[in-house]
Order: C-alpha cells, then structure tokens, then sequence
C-alpha cells in the first residue's frame, strides 16, 4: 500500500503557452524567458529597429487572450566567413597609473548597446574615524573611535601627515580592526597625530536612455559584501562587470574617476542570421541555443517562428525559400518527437494563394498547422501586413482558458487588425480547408475569424488540431503525473495502483467534455496488466501503460435544405 500513498491526482497542466522565436532589439539570445504581458516583452527585449514581425506576434498573442508565453531571441554568434556577428558593447577602464581596473560590458548583444552611458566618481568618504590607539609597525591590528561603515573585507586607508597605507580587513571586534598577518605595519601611526582610518570606494553610474543606474561605496576587494562583480552583478538590468585581476594589490586597481562615455562595439547579428542559428541544437543543459532549446521547457505547447519571412527578405544567411523550409522541418520534427506540442506556421507569401497551396504539400504531420494570410496591424504607430501566427495562438490560449485545449480554435474573432492581406472567397476557402490551410475570413459585422481549425497530416484521424492538441495534453499530464512511479517495484499491485490514477484522471476529462462517448466505456481506456508488461519489459526497468481515448472533432460543414412550395395560380394558356 506504500505505492499508493506515494502519488497525487493528476491534473491537467498549463496549456496554450506559445515558444516564439525571432530577432530583438536586446534582451538574452538563446534563452527562453517567460513573460505574461506585451510590456513585459518590451521591457525585456525591446522595440526591434529592423522591423521584424517578433514585437507585433507577441502584441497579437496578448491582444487575442494569451496569459503566457516564452521569448527567444536569435542572433548570429559564429562567423564561418568573416560575415557580421552578434557583440556585446564594452569599455574597460583604467587606474589612475594606467593599469588594468574592470571591464564593463553590456547585458546581452547589440546595437543598442552602443547607447549605454557609464562614469566613475569617488565619493567623499562615508566613514571617517579615528585611531584610539598608537599603532607599532609590525602590528596587523587597530583599536579604532569607531567600526560603522566598515565591513570584513573592506580595504581601508590609514592616513596621517606623513602619508598613507592600505589594508584589508579580516575581521572586525568591537572597535578592533584587524588585517592579514601577512601585512604588518611598515611604520608606526600616532594616534594624536592624528591618524584617519577611511574605506576605499568607488561609485558606478550607468545610464540607457531614461533607464538609470547608480551603484555607490563599491569596494575592488573580492571579499567585500560591497564587491563591485557581486553588486552590479545582481542587480544591474543594463551591464555586466568584470574585474581585470591585474597582479596588482586590490587598492592599486580601484579605477580612476571617469567622465560620462559610451560603450562601443555592439552589433545585433540579424542581418547575417542563418537558419542553423534558428535551429540551434540541444547539447547539453549549457549548450542550448535557437529551437532547440525549447526542448527543455516543458510548459510550451505551441511553437512559432514569425521571423522566418524577415529573415528570408532581410538577411544575407538566408538564400532561398528553402531555408524557411528547412527551419519549419525542424520545429515539425522536436513537435513530433516530444508529443507534446505544436508549430503554428507562416506561409512566406503573404496573400498568394496559390503559394499557400503548393508550400503546404512541403509538410503532411498532425502537428503543424498554416494559417492564411497575413493580417494587417498597426504597429509602432505603422500599417503593415504580418504573419498570423501570433495571433493565432492568442486565440488558441482563449479557447483553452475558456473551456479546454478540445475547444476547436475556429470561428473566433482575431483583436488587434483590421484586414487580411487577401479577401478569400467561399471556393478560395473551401479549397484551401481541404487542402489542410487554415483561412482568415472577413464577416459583416462578425469581424475578421479563424474559419478553420486543420493540421496538415493526411490520415483523417489527425484532421484536426483539437484532437491532436487533446492528445497532447492528456500525453505530458499522464508523464507529469506519473513521475512517483520511478523507482517503484513494478508488481501487480503497482499496475492496479497506476490504472486507477490514469482511469480517475481521464474519467474528469471525459465528465468535462474532452470525449466522445455516452458512457467512459466509450469515452476511453487504460490497460496496465501481465499482457502490457510481460516479464522481458520488467526485466528492464519499464512499465507500460496502453490508454486510448475518443476526442471530440469540430462539426465543420452544417447541412441544411431548403424546401420551397409553389402554389400555381391562374390558368396557362
């Protein structure tokens, strides 16, 4: 019975969480950042300059209903021909001899960067106070008036009319301050001549734009609580800092002060992005970069790629369609393998039918799905045509928050436009439907909608995108929920245990209306038994679980006739 006590109802996790891929202004590239607002994503990453389609998909996927998404952004890091790549922008700056002090660089790549302001000043001293008591030379301690302000670790001037000395505290006791014995005193301090004890500090200022940054009393010495790495480190949303390390005693490379200047040599990378820098890989939990790297985020279930028709157009690392083909191949291919997810795509022509028709033949898989045209937004205050996807998923999101990934994502109303790019007609629609495209349709006073809800898979089964995304969801909620069973002894009773949890589970689902079925007999099934796991599949470590279930489909065409009586009046002649 101890199995049993182990595990906790399954439940449904999030869903309609969109993985969007693209180029920004700034912001970490390569790495999937969660953000739940447009303005989240503009503090983040940033208006991109170059008018891409990245801003106006994640401002469409809020618009239309979406509570959360993931943000990476792509940039070309590895030059194979001297071709332009992503950098950061930097400005190392000096002591006051001219020696190696600490490098300022800026928080991830790109040309916004090149607006980052910094200066050095040195700041009175907060912490003056006085030596109570006269020190020897070979002493490596001080009874000082007082220790406020100081810190272990702090590197401090003992300073009288004759000149000054440095040192580091080790510890501090009481009013007795104390340093390495490995530094004792060269020469005596008097204490009525009199001698100041004060902390060395620096103060850090960074600005970008109305953005504005002030890092005061910083210290050189690494084991300072005030260590100008640690501090800026940890707090700063604008640049990360790097000491020189210079062979130097740490009060020696406190850098000089330094005027306002701008950091320098920062580049976005965009122009030269290449589809393997949209298809990345996944290496290791260190090496992961472009698509690829959504393959450790398990929250996504919609992956998107609005940027791929920029690139085509603007980018020198894209030669022909084909590039687009071979990026949308590869966020087809991680959807199939981890089950757990979609790609809703863009066709590269924004309004020509019979493109959308002929790249469509390019993909037969149950988990991707094309939606047609383009949709005309404004957007920084500028008209222009951009790829559904984001949109889409926005509503996506909707109809799950609103009853449940089965809810077919059709005939819903898309916010935030005010045309399409090409106005379909009824014989436009119907063939491109059967063709598996997805259409945008205009209605009187109804708005512009999703009127379809197709994947592109060929095996009438996976039709529609409803019925793969309940599969999707039912498949990560079961691995979720049965993560207690590992190291589990794989008996009989474990068996039992683990077809209740499933059963239990999918009969909420079937209550709810994710089913077909009048009865649960008809709805679904769970079958973990000796027939599922014979002895040669224990005998490796596996239990295996075979469930089916009956989705719901979308009523697509609604059939009606109309039957007219003709009553004859008069006489022919």
């Amino acid at each position: 019975m101890e199995s049993e006590s182990r595990y906790v109802p399954m439940g449904l996790g999030p869903s309609g969480v969109a993985g969007f891929v693209g180029m920004a202004e700034r912001g970490p590239t390569d790495v999937p950042t969660r953000v739940t607002s447009y303005e989240e994503f503009l503090s983040l990453f940033g208006e991109p300059p170059l008018e891409g389609y990245l801003g106006p998909a994640i401002q469409g996927f809020f618009l239309n209903g979406g509570r959360a998404c993931y943000v990476l952004r792509i940039a070309h890091q590895v030059s194979r021909s001297g071709e332009e790549t992503a950098a950061k922008a930097a400005h190392n700056l000096l002591t006051e001899t001219g020696a190696p002090s600490l490098r300022v660089e800026s928080m991830n790549p790109g040309l916004w960067a090149n607006r980052v302001r910094i200066s050095v000043e040195r700041p009175d001293p907060r912490v003056s106070t006085l030596l109570t008591l006269d020190l020897r030379a070979g002493d490596t301690s001080a009874v000082i008036k007082s220790t406020h302000g100081l810190m272990q670790g702090s590197i401090i001037r003992l300073r009288d009319k004759e000149g000054e000395v440095y040192r580091t505290l080790t510890d501090l006791s009481g009013k007795t301050i104390s340093w390495s014995e490995d530094q004792p005193l060269e020469r005596p301090f008097d204490s009525g001549a009199p001698t100041w004890i004060e902390p060395l500090e620096f103060d850090l200022n960074v600005q970008w734009g109305a953005q504005r940054e002030r890092y005061r009393y910083l210290s050189m010495s690494p084991s300072s609580g005030a260590y100008f790495e640690r501090v800026i480190n940890e707090r700063s949303e604008l640049v990360r800092v790097l000491d020189a390390r210079d062979e130097l005693p740490a009060h020696e490379r406190t850098p000089a002060v330094q005027a306002e200047l701008t950091l320098s040599g920062g580049l976005d990378g965009a122009y030269t992005v290449t589809p393997d820098d949209f298809i990345g890989a996944n290496i290791g939990p260190e090496e992961r970069y472009g698509i690829a790297a959504f393959e450790a985020v398990d929250e996504v279930d919609l992956l998107v790629a609005p940027d791929l028709a920029w690139a085509l157009a603007h980018s020198g690392g894209f030669r022909s369609e084909a590039d687009v083909h071979v990026v949308q191949e590869a966020m087809v291919s991680q959807c199939e393998r981890l089950k757990t997810r979609v790609a809703i795509m863009d066709f590269p022509e924004p309004a020509n039918i019979k493109h959308a028709s002929q790249w469509r033949l390019h993909f037969d898989s149950a988990f991707a799905a094309f939606y047609f045209p383009w949709v005309a937004t404004e957007h920084q205050g500028q008209q222009r045509l951009v790829p559904p996807s984001g949109h889409v998923c926005g509503i996506i999101a909707r109809c799950d928050g609103a009853m449940g990934p089965y809810r077919a994502p059709a005939n819903e109303e898309i916010e935030g436009i005010f045309d399409v790019g090409v106005d379909l007609r009824d014989n436009d629609i119907a063939r491109l439907n059967d063709e598996g495209v997805n259409c945008l349709k205009g209605f009187a006073r109804r708005g512009i909608r999703v009127w379809g809800a197709r994947t592109t898979s060929s095996d009438p089964m996976w039709r529609f995108l409803n019925v793969r995304r309940v599969m999707n969801t039912v498949i990560s909620s079961v691995e979720r929920g049965l993560q207690w069973t590992v190291f589990e002894t794989n008996t009989p009773l474990l068996w039992k245990t683990l077809t209740r949890q499933v059963t239990s589970f999918l009969m909420d689902l079937w209550r709810e209306g994710y089913f077909q079925g009048r009865t649960p007999e008809e709805a679904f099934f769970v079958k973990c038994d000796e027939e599922t796991n014979p002895e040669e599949i224990r005998d490796v470590g596996v239990v295996v679980i075979e469930c089916g279930i009956a989705p719901v489909r979308p009523a697509e065409f609604i059939s009606f006739k109309v039957e007219a009586e003709i009553d004859e009046v008069g006489g022919g002649g």
